[in-house]
């Protein structure tokens, strides 16, 4: 029985989904990053989809044989071992379809994609990064770099969280708060 099988029957319900999103240059990786292992070390089992705006990636490299099968013609090519499996699909795929394959696990942590309909939190490392604000729809709270008193750039944000960027901990804690008050969304 492989893994994913395994995952797939013992989750009955869906995972947390949280969206970081900002500007280039923002911290959003290093955020996710920090937040995964926070996530993982509390027993939760995490996901992270990270958008490439500029479709840079290449995860199959000249000389290997994933390479190889690709050059011959493959669409697909799944290399997997004991521990790991990898699927390279040289096609688009909708998030909403990787949400759902990506449905076993505790909790999403999607970099980018600022448009999809999910909650998101807003690196903000100057203050006209603010402006981002008034552009996204379902935004929960500001993850931000800034160090003068954050009542100065919320006063009209009532209901957003505010987090200091180098307080990922904290973050992380109000990550799992949200799994009590939040009803999952339904895949």
């Amino acid at each position: 029985m492989s893994g994913r099988t395994y995952m797939a029957e013992t989750s009955n319900t869906s995972p947390h989904i949280m969206q970081i999103v900002g500007y280039k240059n923002t911290g959003k990786s290093t955020l996710i990053a920090a937040l995964t292992r926070y996530l993982t070390f509390a027993g939760r089992k995490v996901a992270v989809i990270k958008h490439d705006g500029h479709d840079h990636f290449e995860m199959d490299h000249e000389g290997t044989d994933s390479y190889s099968f690709a050059q011959a013609g493959a669409v697909a090519v799944v290399v997997m071992s004991e521990k790991r499996t990898a699927l390279i699909e040289r096609q688009a795929t909708p998030l909403e379809d990787m949400i759902k394959y990506l449905s076993a696990y505790d909790w999403i942590l999607i970099e980018g994609y600022k448009q999809a309909p999910y909650p998101k939190l807003v690196m903000v490392r100057e203050e006209k990064d603010l402006s981002l604000l008034e552009t996204l729809q379902d935004v929960v709270g500001i993850v931000s770099w800034l160090t003068h008193d954050k009542s100065e750039c919320m006063e009209e944000r009532e209901g957003l969280v505010w987090h200091s960027v180098h307080e990922t901990e904290e973050i992380a804690r109000w990550l799992v708060s949200l799994e009590c008050h939040e009803e999952k969304r339904r895949l």
